[in-house]
């Protein structure tokens, strides 16, 4: 694979993400995504990256700084990662999550976390191998 940029997103990244937001599993509208990403983009402990390759898009993720009632240090949870599936097993996960990782640091992150719905296998294949062991469990309840 070529240089792979990661940078911060835009909202007029917003068309490009909708084919991978599909592929995550959340089918949005490139309306949808661009109310989304003006949303947070002024979330001072939030940030945002696409992977592009040769012009396209190929990769997003974001995470979000957490300070803790147990501990004095701050976590850093990458809250969205995909890669399109044209592209995925060429390292650009990789590469996201170890700028997130940067960026965790900077801010003074002392752990970082991850999610991940129970059917994801190749999330739970993935995240082991580069260094994420399971941890726990999460639950989820939604508020109508």
């Amino acid at each position: 694979m070529q240089a792979l940029l990661i940078r911060p997103v835009r909202v007029t990244d917003a068309a490009a993400l909708v084919p991978l937001m599909g592929e995550l599993g959340y089918p949005s509208t490139t309306e949808e995504i661009e109310y989304r990403l003006a949303r947070n983009a002024h979330q001072h402990e939030s940030e945002a990256w696409v992977a592009v390759h040769d012009g396209a898009v190929v990769g997003f993720a974001a995470g979000l700084i957490l300070w803790s009632y147990v501990s004095n240090g701050a976590s850093a949870q990458l809250t969205s990662l995909v890669v399109s599936s044209e592209t995925r097993g060429t390292g650009v996960g990789r590469q996201l999550v170890a700028h997130f990782e940067v960026w965790a640091r900077g801010r003074g992150a002392k752990r970082v976390v991850v999610t991940s719905a129970l059917y994801r296998d190749d999330a739970h294949a993935f995240y082991p191998a580069i260094g994420y062991p399971e941890t726990g469990k999460r639950f989820g309840k939604p508020l109508d």
